[in-house]
């Protein structure tokens, strides 16, 4: 590559000086002309007015003849030295004329003098005209980068106004620019920044609130069988308020446990998924789901998977208890079967739990993996849990950088799978 280049360099430069050296001699052959034709009019002795002759030559020609000494000429600081060997030897040199044109001078025959041609370029004659196409160009120029300019100025001061709104808290706010705008990425990404924001601020104040209203149910059971236990002389009532009480810290500790797992995985550290057994994973999710069901003298059929994956990529802790938090529902709703399996989908692990319960409307589905967030009737309250179950299962799964989903089950009931 370097000696093609080279050598491409090369065969530039001695075609710009053959093609110099052919401009120069076509130059000195037109200047030849003028110089004969003044020098006959100077040393013509029948011409008593050489000088008015030459006069009219230069307006004709828009050139100008001036006779000065040969030291003079030799004294041009703008002439090349083989230019002035030129001079010396009788033939003519030339020069480039400042402003445009060129000079041109060679010795008169037989005398110490040498005649000056000047003629004058195109350079002060068009100065004008290449001023106004200039000029013209600048304006446009000046109109096309303004028309360019403008928006990009008036989305920038936009996007400065709704940056200050919120850092003043209004995060409702979103930045409008032209669709074809060069900003346009920037303020996607500003809306999209401000969206996220909102919704985790709206996601802690719906926490807060949440964690207040599930506080609030047990500990005023706890007051209120306080009392009734100061109140009585009973020990057979005595005793039943005070399991109650057991029954409400029981309650207050599952729902402090769950808000502290819920805590540990969004201020979890960043993924760093390793190769784990499928097999004693998916066997410690099943177990602790048996004991809480023979604690919960639930009798339902849980189903292990037919086929499993040898090795999945994951965190085991977490993963196993989203596992669990999933069983757990589906055993607490479910008629009588449960079955888990595990698929890939292309370099995707596929985790899914079916239950033959009463399912979960479609429109209630994204709901559902909210904090606090129950449903009517059978998948209420009342059925046990604490509302957080779901909530821990979509932070798992937005953790490992998939999604948590519910759908319908091939069992009748609901299906809730983890997909990574």
């Amino acid at each position: 590559m370097l000696p093609a280049t080279a050598a491409f360099v090369l065969s530039m430069y001695v075609t710009d000086q053959v093609m110099a050296q052919m401009d120069s001699e076509q130059q000195r052959m037109r200047a030849g002309v003028a110089f004969d034709r003044a020098e006959r009019i100077i040393t013509d002795t029948r011409v008593p007015d050489w000088q008015g002759r030459l006069h009219e030559i230069e307006k004709t020609f828009r050139v100008e003849h001036q006779v000065i000494s040969m030291d003079k000429a030799l004294d041009d600081f703008f002439m090349s030295p083989s230019e002035k060997d030129r001079l010396r030897a009788g033939d003519i040199a030339f020069r480039d004329r400042p402003g445009g044109g060129w000079v041109y001078l060679r010795r008169i025959k037989n005398s110490d003098r040498a005649l000056r041609i000047e003629w004058v370029g195109a350079y002060e004659y068009q100065l004008a005209y290449y001023s106004i196409i200039i000029a013209i160009m600048t304006l446009a120029m000046c109109v096309i980068l303004g028309r360019w300019l403008w928006p990009l100025w008036r989305d920038l001061k936009g996007l400065t106004a709704m940056t200050g709104r919120i850092g003043e808290g209004d995060f409702d706010v979103r930045a409008s620019v032209a669709p074809n705008s060069l900003l346009q990425p920037i303020a996607q990404a500003f809306n999209a920044m401000a969206a996220r924001v909102q919704a985790l601020l709206q996601s802690h104040r719906d926490l807060e609130q949440g964690v207040a209203h599930e506080l609030r149910t047990p500990l005023a059971q706890l007051k209120f069988d306080l009392e009734l236990a100061r109140g009585t002389d009973e020990r057979t009532e005595r005793n039943q308020r005070f399991e109650a009480m057991s029954s409400d810290i029981v309650d207050l500790e599952e729902l402090v446990g769950e808000l502290l797992v819920l805590a540990s995985i969004r201020h979890a550290p960043p993924y760093a998924p390793r190769e784990v057994p499928t097999a004693s994973l998916v066997d410690e999710a099943l177990r602790r789901a048996n004991d809480e069901m023979r604690a919960a003298k639930r009798d339902v059929s849980i189903d292990g998977p037919k086929e499993l994956p040898q090795t999945i990529s994951c965190d085991p802790k977490y993963l196993t208890r989203a596992l669990v938090n999933i069983l757990r529902n589906a055993v607490r709703y479910a008629r009588t079967r449960v079955a888990v399996s595990v698929e890939r989908e292309g370099g995707r692990t596929v985790l899914s739990v079916d239950d033959d319960g009463p399912g979960v409307p479609p429109r209630e589905r994204s709901r559902l993996f909210e904090p606090f967030t129950r449903l009517e009737g059978s998948r209420g309250r009342d059925s046990g849990g604490v509302g957080l179950g779901l909530a821990i299962v979509k932070s798992v799964a937005e953790w490992h950088g998939g999604v948590a989903e519910i759908s319908d089950s091939p069992l009748g009931g609901a299906r809730v799978s983890i997909r990574w």
